[in-house]
């Protein structure tokens, strides 16, 4: 068991050598921050959900592995939505809008529209490639007619490029792959605002131009988060310093915790910027607000205890000592088991997950150091004061109205642990039904919401006729050159694109087969029957070298130079987890049973969401059991015995069972910000169970062993400071409640219920438990 004196009495005499050499202290603090300030330039924005997997991941190499052989599956794709697509304006402006496309978008590979697009005619020659709409522009009705007619003959066109009432189409932005560029912004996010920029003058606004695209998404988002930070972070300002104000009443009470939060945030932003770490702005918000309430806890405590004492004595210096003395250790304590809880996110195999672990941590460690370096120095500037007429005898003052409450509400809940204890269980039953209701999700219509603009200009171009809403991609890698141009092969991917189609999720497939079919049509005499596949071999060879020979590059995008690996491409209309794990584990087997001889891989955006979920409930499960287990032998180690432990566990998994029974009940899903919220809570929950507890266990020491004075006691000296700071925590996390993304509104409530889950925990279960069990016995101590 761990000897709390020499503890406490080690953070004396650390508080006493800090306060005989204060301007030091804030001399090196001050060289400290501004070494590390000076990086923050070096911050910058990564959106792209591609770079979510680890280096290492598996899918994340097949992913890469086939953007190098099929090319940058990136694209900026602009709808134009008009009465007629074939005016001879529309036609003359998405020409227009394609070549300025290509002329300013930084990695710019080729357009694809209505008219720049491989149309393939039947010649004598055999084959010729041509465009569909000639340039100039045709002004004749005869002409367009024939220009319609054309592109609705072909099914590659048809319900694709153009919807077959004529109103929509595409303008679509192929890339080259990204190079290396400019950290500050990454290649995306150029191409994404320059495509946006382009779209949005004023002579294309005839078409309603609405982009899409992952590019322009990621800028958007980028625009929205930068954006919705700040005004986030400024309510949460004034929140705290109006909490502050009312309970700490002090101007060091007020700047102190805030200029803490800060000085801390920028230590550690700015040490990654010199790491040149990449940070998604839609994430950035929960390592920061956790850091502001850490950093408002902290010196709540501290400041807590040096008022009491400093209104009995009116010795300023014994004062700090005391603080300091008293909550040193429960501080140190506390922030190596928030740190590490926040540590346990590194078991959860995503980037932006262990971005907001490592950043977590880092705060609440730079923040506990500011508090205990910092915050004594600054409270030692002042005179000391003749003591409070009010103040009692020995070291404490009479208690003031808030104090008397709660030591009389410690003493009615001992007269009532059968109630408590009853209570306590039903509600977890309750939790623990509501766990079963639990579900993933990644569709961010679900996780940002509709009310947000880009996610609502997303969803309107994937309703339109010939938008989708995501894709991903079937890739087949044979065991030999050559075998993908196997009319055999062909039929069997023509099949597996038949049972595709069929899946409640598909609106469209692509593949090599289009552009086969399409050639066999345009060779053969353009009729609906002549779009088909060729069955011989031969044939189907001459047909791909007459493609070929007439510049033919599309097949490019579908198959490689060795005709080794073939690409499908699978647009999906609507999204839901299960069943989309349902129709691609069916992808994968039927592909594997008709392909035995070949490797089967799925990438894309559906397929990563899918495998993320899985990495998300595993991983959040296994990072909370880790968190626990880490945090429960702490608790034993410190407190000298198993039992004391488990007690204090109690109040640390209530929060994350509230929170499951909560989103299960209300159907609300875990996403990229909610995984972290049970671990996270976990360790914020510790922090008062750590203060309860060992202000007990010293209180009974002083009382001889009589428990309920002693938790009278606790209530009395500790009581006010937890309240205060779940108090400032739920305030804190509860400025999500006025983002309107819908992620940030869940974490806001969920945030302040699993507050209240441990608060309450701590001021009921607890006390009942320590009275009932008698842990700080020494018989208790030993089993």
């Amino acid at each position: 068991m761990l000897r709390i004196e020499r503890v406490n009495l080690g953070f004396r005499r650390l508080t006493e050598a800090l306060l005989r050499r204060r301007l030091w202290v804030l001399l090196g603090v001050g060289l400290c921050l501004g070494g590390a300030v000076s990086g923050i330039g070096g911050l910058h924005s990564d959106v792209d959900p591609d770079n979510w997997l680890l280096e290492d991941d598996a899918m994340r190499q097949d992913h890469d592995h086939f953007e190098r052989i099929f090319g940058n599956s990136d694209y900026c794709a602009v709808l134009i939505e008009h009465e007629d697509v074939f005016s001879p304006e529309v036609l003359r402006g998405i020409r227009a809008l394609g070549t300025e496309l290509e002329r300013r978008v930084p990695h710019a590979d080729e357009v694809l529209s209505l008219t720049d697009l491989e149309f393939m005619l039947g010649s004598e020659e055999g084959l010729e490639i041509t465009e569909l709409v000639p340039e100039p522009v045709p002004e004749s009705a005869a002409a367009l007619a024939e220009i319609r007619a054309l592109a609705m003959s072909r099914p590659s066109i048809r319900d694709r490029l153009v919807s077959a009432d004529g109103t929509q189409t595409w303008v679509m932005l192929r890339l080259h792959g990204y190079g290396e560029v400019a950290r500050s912004e990454g290649p995306d996010l150029q191409v994404g605002r320059s495509c946006s920029e382009i779209a949005a003058q004023p002579e294309y606004a005839f078409m309603r131009p609405q982009v899409s695209g992952l590019p322009a998404v990621n800028y958007e988002k980028k625009r929205f988060f930068n954006a919705e930070a700040p005004r986030l972070l400024g309510i949460s300002l004034l929140v705290s310093a109006l909490i502050l104000a009312v309970t700490l009443r002090s101007v060091w009470g007020v700047l102190f915790p805030l200029l803490t939060a800060a000085a801390a945030m920028a230590m550690v932003l700015g040490v990654q910027g010199h790491l040149g770490v990449g940070i998604d702005p839609s994430l950035v918000f929960l390592p920061l607000f956790l850091g502001m309430a850490v950093s408002i806890g902290y010196s709540i405590h501290v400041i807590n205890h040096f008022r009491r004492r400093f209104l009995v004595t009116g010795a300023r210096r014994a004062a700090i000592l005391h603080a300091l003395e008293e909550t040193g250790w429960p501080l140190l304590f506390t922030a190596l088991t928030t740190a590490a809880a926040m540590l346990s996110f590194l078991l959860i195999p995503l980037q932006p997950i262990h971005w907001i672990g490592y950043t977590a941590a880092s705060l609440v460690l730079v923040t506990w150091a500011l508090v205990v370096l910092v915050l004594p120095v600054l409270l030692s500037f002042g005179r000391d004061r003749a003591p409070a007429p009010d103040a009692g005898p020995g070291d404490r003052p009479r208690g003031r109205a808030l104090e008397r409450l709660l030591g009389a509400f410690g003493g009615w809940v001992l007269r009532r642990p059968r109630a408590v204890i009853a209570v306590f269980l039903l509600l977890t039953l309750g939790c623990v039904a509501g766990l079963s209701q639990f579900r993933v999700s990644f569709d961010y219509r679900e996780t940002m919401g509709l009310q947000v603009p880009y996610i609502a200009r997303m969803n309107a171009v994937a309703e339109s006729e010939v938008g989708s809403l995501y894709a991903y991609d079937l890739a087949i890698a044979f065991d030999a050159p050559d075998k993908a141009r196997e009319p055999a092969n062909l039929a069997k991917l023509d099949q597996l694109r038949e049972e595709i189609l069929g899946f409640p999720l598909t609106k469209r497939v692509t593949s090599l087969n289009l552009v086969v079919k399409d050639l066999h049509q345009a060779v053969f005499g353009g009729g609906d029957a002549d779009y088909r596949l060729p069955e011989d071999r031969q044939l189907l060879a001459q047909l791909l070298l007459l493609y070929e020979n007439a510049g033919g590059t599309e097949a490019a995008r579908w198959v490689d130079y060795d005709y080794q690996r073939l690409r499908m491409m699978i647009e999906v209309s609507d999204y839901d987890s299960e069943e989309a794990e349902r129709e691609l584990e069916r992808i994968r087997a039927r592909a594997a049973e008709l392909f035995p001889d070949a490797k089967v891989y799925l990438i894309g955006s559906i397929a990563q969401y899918t495998y993320m979920m899985h990495q998300v409930t595993w991983g959040q499960l296994g990072s909370f059991m880790v968190a626990l287990v880490i945090i429960g032998g702490l608790m034993m180690v410190v407190f000298g015995g198993v039992r004391i432990g488990l007690i204090a566990m109690i109040p640390n998994v209530a929060p994350a069972l509230a929170v499951g029974g909560a989103m299960g009940w209300s159907g609300i899903p875990m996403d990229i910000m909610t995984v972290t919220i049970m671990p996270m809570l976990l360790g914020l929950a510790v922090d008062d169970s750590i203060h309860f507890i060992a202000h007990a266990r010293l209180e009974h020491q002083r009382t001889g062993g009589d428990y309920v004075e002693s938790i009278r006691r606790t209530f009395t000296s500790v009581g006010v400071a937890l309240v205060l700071t779940s108090v400032v925590l739920v305030l804190n996390f509860s400025v999500y409640l006025a983002s309107t993304v819908n992620m940030f509104v869940h974490m806001g409530a969920l945030v302040a219920l699993g507050i209240g889950a441990a608060l309450l925990t701590d001021f009921f279960v607890t006390p009942v438990l320590l009275e009932r069990l008698r842990p700080f016995d020494p018989r208790s101590r030993r089993g």
